[in-house]
């Protein structure tokens, strides 16, 4: 993960926030003596939002990861759908 500090971010802000989109890659932001943040892009934060929803549930991770296992050994299924 890329880590500027904060008022290189300021400075360059419209360029972090396009290298962001583009990139899909995090950026760590540090200040002196306060706390960091992360800027992110906003669809990349979406679907990592997403996928810790579908793992909250037990029950649903324990399925997807079975699945996950099942196409690393290649054992896939074709489905026809309607």
């Amino acid at each position: 993960m890329q880590h500027i500090n904060y008022t290189d971010a300021r400075a360059n802000l419209a360029a972090l926030m396009q290298q962001t989109n583009d990139d899909r890659a995090p950026v760590l932001i540090t200040r002196k003596g306060a706390g960091s943040v992360v800027v992110i892009d906003a669809a990349e934060f979406e679907s990592i939002q997403e996928t810790l929803h579908l793992f909250k549930n037990p029950v649903n991770a324990a399925h997807i990861e079975r699945s996950l296992e099942q196409a690393d050994r290649a054992e896939l299924t074709d489905y026809e759908f309607e």
